[in-house]
């Protein structure tokens, strides 16, 4: 009994509870080994961060029912396309973090262009309105020196810039 109590109390600490995703604790603490490994071993790694387009307009004009929807779908999206040894999370808000370990430039620009698609072909409907389901994606590359939070303000600022050039 005490130790289902305990894992309960740990999946809470470092899930989501929406999406069922790591949440920010969790993802910060994988993103440190992470980077170290790449630093050590060189390894070629990126960071992506995505924002749900238009989720305010969303909860503004369905409800929060409506914009929760949108955030579970785009969780099961990247569980459902990503390997079970890339790193997802819901990081705040509309906000995701998917570290790809192992991939190229060219891999990931594939990677985004495969989620986007996925992204576009989902029937988002609540309560028989079909609602608008996109995202904007940033990424960086792990860097020799990176903190996690360097990294994770590049990236950031990174799908800021997606977002302005897709308006």
């Amino acid at each position: 009994m005490l130790k289902s109590s305990l894992l309960e109390m740990e999946q809470h600490a470092y899930h989501d509870a929406l999406t069922g995703l790591s949440n920010r604790r969790l993802f910060v603490d994988s993103l440190k080994d992470r980077v170290a490994r790449c630093q050590r071993y060189g390894d070629n790694s990126a960071l992506l961060f995505l924002d749900v387009d238009n989720l305010k307009t969303v909860n503004d004009q369905h409800g929060h029912a409506a914009g929760d929807m949108l955030l579970v779908q785009m969780g099961k999206i990247l569980k459902n396309h990503t390997r079970t040894s890339d790193v997802v999370a819901r990081i705040g808000g509309d906000e995701f973090g998917v570290m790809l370990d192992n991939l190229d430039g060219d891999q990931v620009i594939e990677k985004i262009d495969f989620l986007m698609r996925k992204f576009e072909a989902v029937d988002c409907t609540y309560e028989g309105i079909s609602l608008p389901f996109s995202a904007a994606i940033g990424f960086c590359f792990v860097g020799p020196k990176d903190t996690v939070e360097d990294l994770m303000s590049r990236a950031d600022a990174a799908m800021y810039r997606a977002k302005e050039s897709a308006e």
